[in-house]
């Protein structure tokens, strides 16, 4: 998710993601703690591999062709651009056994050196030479994709920035003090990729699809943040332990996101009604109205708990009905 992406000097001009860097500490109390880099770029070799990934999404791992992939609308109207000789290909070679391999590869386009070509990407399957032979001979749609789509992502992602950098030190403090748990990464690359439903967090990197509103968006990556730095493990482990549902974790994901960005949001034009796609969603996440008091309550005095395991004890024990905070 970073840097210049040039495959061949005839191509350099239109195959460069463009980037733009946070801030990089923060000061308290006389220490710095580390505070992640935030880079924002569009890459072109990014979105063409997801283009491709949507298209063919039958060949990719299930649960991102029925997730993140499954861009029906993006599908229907780029149907045309489906080539039976690529999906042969594809299918044929099967390079993502799982999701693991598909979040590599993604990645480490993002991740790639200025001036680096595909040769550096670690897979065994035979992706890396179809894809790097899919660019070279640009007669599979995508450069008719990529003219609108570029200017568009590239402004979407110069506004979006101005808008997050004042507050992205403030965010990722908050995240880090309700996740119990410090940063560890130096930078995080996030990336506007026009064709997906959604988005992933993945290391170090975040991929998303621009939203119309800016402030949802802003709900989104703090979504996607909070992806990479809570506890997961340790709360899957408990929520199994307790028999409960394990999906459960992803609303526990969402609502620190939100309360580590809610109070940097636009405040909305009626009291107490917030835009849809902001405040957890009781029809998609498990279990958010039994624990949004938990959470607003932790919001408010973080020093309740000492650790992340405070924390999940008393999500399970909530969620059990016997809460252990009075």
């Amino acid at each position: 998710m970073i840097s210049i992406d040039c495959f061949s000097q005839s191509s350099q001009r239109s195959d460069c993601s463009i980037l733009f860097t946070s801030q990089k500490y923060h000061s308290n109390e006389s220490r710095t703690r580390l505070i992640p880099n935030i880079e924002f770029a569009v890459s072109k070799a990014v979105n063409e591999f997801c283009h491709i990934s949507v298209l063919y999404r039958e060949l990719m791992p299930s649960e991102l062709a029925t997730g993140m992939l499954d861009n029906k609308t993006y599908e229907s109207r780029n149907s045309r651009l489906r080539h039976e000789e690529l999906r042969l290909q594809l299918q044929k070679l099967r390079p993502f056994p799982s999701d693991f391999e598909w979040y590599e590869f993604a990645t480490g386009l993002m991740k790639r050196s200025p001036l680096g070509g595909l040769e550096a990407l670690s897979t065994e399957s035979g992706i890396v030479d179809l894809f790097q032979d899919i660019r070279q001979r640009r007669d599979f749609g995508f450069e008719e994709i990529w003219r609108d789509a570029r200017p568009r992502l590239e402004a979407y992602k110069e506004k979006f920035e101005s808008e997050w950098s004042p507050m992205s030190d403030q965010v990722l403090t908050r995240l880090s003090l309700l996740a119990k748990s410090p940063w560890t990464i130096e930078r995080i690359r996030v990336h506007f990729i026009d064709c997906l439903y959604g988005g992933f967090g993945w290391n170090d990197c975040i991929g998303f699809a621009p939203f119309p509103d800016i402030e949802v968006q802003k709900k989104f990556l703090a979504h996607e943040l909070s992806e990479l730095i809570t506890p997961r493990r340790s709360l899957v482990e408990a929520l199994r332990e307790a028999s409960l549902d394990l999906e459960t974790a992803h609303t526990v994901v969402d609502l620190l996101a939100y309360f580590s960005v809610r109070d940097f949001l636009a405040k909305p034009v009626f009291p107490g009604v917030e835009k849809k796609g902001i405040k957890p969603n009781p029809n998609y996440y498990p279990a958010v109205e039994e624990l949004y008091p938990l959470f607003e309550r932790y919001a408010d005095r973080p020093s309740i708990y000492q650790d992340f395991r405070g924390l999940v004890k008393d999500i399970v024990a909530t969620l059990k009905g016997v809460s252990i905070i009075q």
